[in-house]
């Protein structure tokens, strides 16, 4: 059985047909050269609008997936396009290291724009796909690694939801009747959005409860192993990227929602990952990334023990720019999700950059969870 990518939304869009008249005509590559110095307010490109900037500002990318086919179903993005992503920013923007970009947060200077990438997930893909191209433009990359899922080989569990729900039979699958969830199997985007709504209930329960509703679940869906071997990193695959330069950071043991596990779980989610990748690498593992990133994922008192573990950074997938004053413990980020053009990409990014509110987009009002977790963030 093979399962084809789904396509997050849409395939055509008014933005996506804005952002390719944007940079056909070379007005992208002028706003691109004006955010290094500018910002304007809102969307409406009035002479009146634009302000100077003095302060350095950042984006991370966020990537899940290079490549098609299989699980992940919910994330996927042709490598030719990913390599496009990559020869884009090279071109216009500077490329730096998390810890690069920590660095320079704390201590600032000048105010030149600068992008970072990072992986999540540890999806082997990483590997096989994106890192030829990493190495290939020289990119420190990093990429957070679920620690059990390459020591086990075995997907996460919201990947097992959503391969169930699209090779469950129409009728086949019943909810518990105290679950807010809404199920359509008519198509395979309904069956995408279903999985999803069932994702966002179980990441607010706690951990016991998750795991039993996943099994719950499974009891009524037989999952085909070919589709879920082989998905994940190997230590070894890991091992050659380090060597070559992409960093490794934490996503905890389990992928679990770190809000909603009890305090001492946290600490050991936190410094049992961390001492595990560095016996692995050999090498000090300082950065995080928070599963599913938003904020009601994150919480608050996570933050102290990531301090006391040594940790230096923690990344959301909260849509936003980085500057000086960004919490280190609350790095925003720009999710890139599968199949768009290079146009839309380009343009998205560099909204991002000419946009003054989005040092402060991450207490704003959340994205649907297919978009901002897995998959591309709404425009």
């Amino acid at each position: 059985m093979r399962i084809d990518p789904v396509p997050a939304s849409p395939a055509l869009n008014w933005r996506e047909i804005l952002a390719f008249g944007i940079y056909r005509t070379g007005v992208l590559s002028l706003l691109q050269r004006l955010s290094q110095s500018y910002q304007v307010d809102g969307t409406e490109l009035r002479p009146w609008k634009w302000r100077r900037q003095g302060n350095p500002r950042y984006v991370i990318l966020c990537y899940h997936r290079i490549g098609r086919g299989g699980v992940p179903v919910y994330s996927w993005l042709d490598t030719d396009v990913f390599e496009a992503q990559i020869r884009y920013v090279c071109k216009r923007y500077r490329i730096v290291s998390i810890e690069e970009l920590v660095e320079e947060l704390r201590c600032p200077a000048g105010h030149q724009q600068a992008v970072a990438i990072t992986f999540d997930d540890a999806y082997r893909s990483s590997y096989l796909e994106a890192f030829p191209v990493l190495r290939k433009y020289r990119i420190p990359a990093t990429i957070y690694l679920t620690v059990d899922a390459i020591e086990s080989g075995a997907v996460s569990w919201y990947d097992r939801i959503f391969l169930a729900l699209q090779i469950a039979p129409a009728g086949s699958l019943e909810l518990p009747t105290d679950w807010p969830c809404r199920l359509d199997l008519r198509s395979p985007y309904a069956r995408l959005c279903s999985a999803e709504r069932i994702i966002k209930y179980l990441r607010g329960v706690p951990d016991q409860q998750r795991t039993e509703a996943c099994e719950y679940l499974e009891r009524q869906v037989s999952l085909p192993e070919s589709e879920l071997a082989g998905r994940m990193l190997t230590w070894d695959q890991m091992q050659e990227m380090h060597t070559e330069g992409i960093n490794i950071g934490s996503q905890t043991l389990t992928h679990s929602v770190v809000s909603r596990l009890p305090m001492v779980e946290v600490e050991r989610q936190l410094r049992d990952s961390k001492r595990l990748l560095e016996q692995r690498t050999g090498r000090p593992v300082r950065h995080f990334a928070y599963p599913f990133g938003q904020p009601a994922d994150c919480g608050t008192a996570a933050t102290e023990a990531l301090q006391r573990f040594g940790y230096r950074t923690a990344v959301t997938t909260c849509l936003g720019v980085n500057g000086p004053g960004t919490d280190p413990y609350r790095l925003m980020r720009l999710i890139v999700g599968g199949g768009r053009s290079l146009e839309l990409f380009a343009w998205r990014l560099n909204r991002l950059f000419l946009d003054p509110t989005a040092e402060q987009a991450s207490v704003k009002t959340p994205t649907r969870a297919v978009a901002s977790d897995f998959g591309e963030a709404e425009n």
